[in-house]
């Protein structure tokens, strides 16, 4: 594999121009090559493959059974198989994935994956069924009728000539019912599922970079999907040879990201494990725990670093978190401390452990080379802290018992628009409240367009996204509970620090000391 990565390196040097392909080249090998990066999109195919596969075995299995009921003499099984095939279509694979993950099979303590495949199984059982009835029902009952007088059974009249017949007429449509459930897979990140999606935006969120991981990703896919088609239509068509080569192909692309222990290595390839010297020893105790971080957050980085052989669950926000510590799907969050402070609800539920390291400055970024915007946030900032308006957003924040309840300064610029890229899932400090952006971000960006008469677009995305935003140019800054790290300062300008991030842990109430973990 890294031969052939080297070798597409080096044909990106020779085709391209000299300061373009250095750019190209260097982002090439930075999200990829280096730290064998490549390794985690090998694990995620797998991980990829995996529900792909024993989802479409269930669902079609599930799908034969619906068909049957639909199918049945019986007027309440019919009516049972309408109402299961009205639900699934009705319902967001999305939505009915966090159901099963949080409500349904949150008592049985199920896999991540095993949720996942029961999910995409029950979803694509729906659309199976209607495809076996509508086949079944289009061959001419003659042919039964014909078995039947030649000496067949029921049972062997619809195997031998009924459903062959059936399974030619419905490929075309199974097939790609198949590839929409190999693209719905890319969802199961949102329950801390390290499948391919989740492993580009992983490295994404590390680099920086969108372009690589992205089309890595997508070119993977598209392989999969027509090696996908290959089998299935070899199979019909009854070539052999094709249809096992495809599925040789596709075997060992899900063996290629085998080893034994993908966690350790996903880790120990994002950084360089520290020694026992210089872990903090409340880290130590997070040896094969359940650990819930926010994607790309300063807590997933920390954790990583000095928490290598912890089960790292990454989520897209607190509520996942907070909801998976609740039901038991992992045993420690890692988050700030403000968050706790301010938001009672979550302080009534968990129990917070210090993780005993200096806070990190929180400052908003712009693009490199944009300092004049940059420059004039930091004037802004001088100026409210020489004349107390400082004090008084983080007085009206962090002090409040109820942050929804604290009204943001109206907007009333009407000049330049800036485009602002955020995440607003980290109250107080960024949250939606009544449909409006607020916390105390929002309010001192408020203040700074009402001073300069700018106008602001608010940018909704995950954090992973934010500084990408900034790169591209899709976003003139982003403010989104953004920690200074030197890996960022390489990518983005940081303005003058306005808040400041202490990492703590936090466990369901009453559980700290059986975790282990101590200040």
């Amino acid at each position: 594999m890294k031969k052939i990565l080297f070798i597409l390196t080096i044909v990106l040097t020779l085709t391209g121009c000299s300061g373009t392909t250095w750019s190209v080249v260097e982002s090439f090998h930075n999200n990829l090559l280096a730290e064998d990066r490549y390794r985690m999109i090998l694990d995620g195919l797998q991980v990829t493959l995996l529900i792909t596969f024993c989802a479409a075995v269930l669902g079609t299995m599930l799908g034969g059974l619906v068909c049957w009921a639909r199918m049945s003499r019986h007027a309440w099984l019919q009516r049972l198989a309408k109402i299961y095939i009205d639900l699934m279509r009705g319902t967001p694979v999305l939505v009915l994935l966090m159901l099963m993950y949080y409500v349904f099979m949150a008592p049985l303590q199920a896999a991540g994956i095993v949720v996942a495949v029961v999910t995409f199984a029950m979803n694509a059982s729906a659309y199976i069924g209607e495809m076996l009835r509508s086949g079944i029902e289009s061959i001419d009952k003659g042919q039964t009728e014909a078995g039947l007088a030649l000496g067949y059974n029921s049972r062997q009249v619809f195997m031998r000539i009924v459903l062959p017949q059936v399974v030619r007429k419905v490929m075309p449509v199974y097939l790609g019912e198949v590839i929409t459930l190999l693209k719905g897979t890319s969802i199961v990140g949102y329950i801390a599922i390290m499948d391919m999606t989740r492993a580009s935006d992983l490295i994404r969120s590390r680099t920086f970079d969108a372009f690589f991981p992205l089309i890595v990703t997508a070119a993977v896919y598209f392989l999969v999907a027509w090696l996908i088609g290959l089998l299935l239509n070899s199979l019909v068509e009854r070539r052999r040879p094709r249809a096992v080569a495809a599925a040789a192909v596709l075997v060992l692309l899900g063996l290629t990201g085998y080893v034994p222990d993908i966690c350790t290595r996903e880790r120990g390839a994002m950084y360089d494990v520290q020694t026992d010297t210089e872990i903090p020893d409340v880290f130590k105790a997070l040896k094969g725990k359940r650990v819930g971080v926010a994607m790309g957050s300063i807590q997933d980085i920390t954790v990583t670093r000095y928490a290598p052989e912890a089960d790292i669950r990454r989520y897209s926000s607190l509520t996942d978190m907070i909801a998976a510590l609740k039901s038991g799907k992992i045993d420690i969050v890692c988050q700030e401390n403000v968050t706790v402070t301010v938001n009672k609800e979550i302080a009534a539920v968990v129990d917070t452990i210090d993780a005993g390291l200096p806070p990190k400055p929180v400052a908003a970024c712009f693009q490199l080379g944009n300092t004049e915007l940059q420059q004039d946030f930091n004037r802004f900032l001088q100026e409210i802290r020489a004349d107390g308006t400082y004090q008084q957003i983080c007085d009206r924040w962090l002090k409040c018992d109820d942050a929804s309840a604290v009204p943001v300064p109206r907007r009333s610029g009407t000049g330049r628009m800036i485009r602002v890229a955020t995440f607003p899932i980290s109250p107080p400090f960024n949250f939606i409240c009544s449909g409006e952006l607020s916390g105390m971000e929002a309010d001192l960006l408020a203040q700074w367009a009402n001073r300069r008469n700018y106008r602001l677009e608010f940018l909704i995305m995950d954090f992973a996204s934010q500084i990408p935003a900034i790169q591209t140019g899709k976003a003139d800054l982003a403010m989104g509970s953004i920690a200074v790290t030197e890996e960022r300062m390489k990518q983005v300008l940081f303005s003058d620090r306005y808040n400041e991030a202490r990492i703590m842990f936090y466990t369901r109430k009453g559980e700290a000391e059986m975790t282990g973990i101590k200040n």
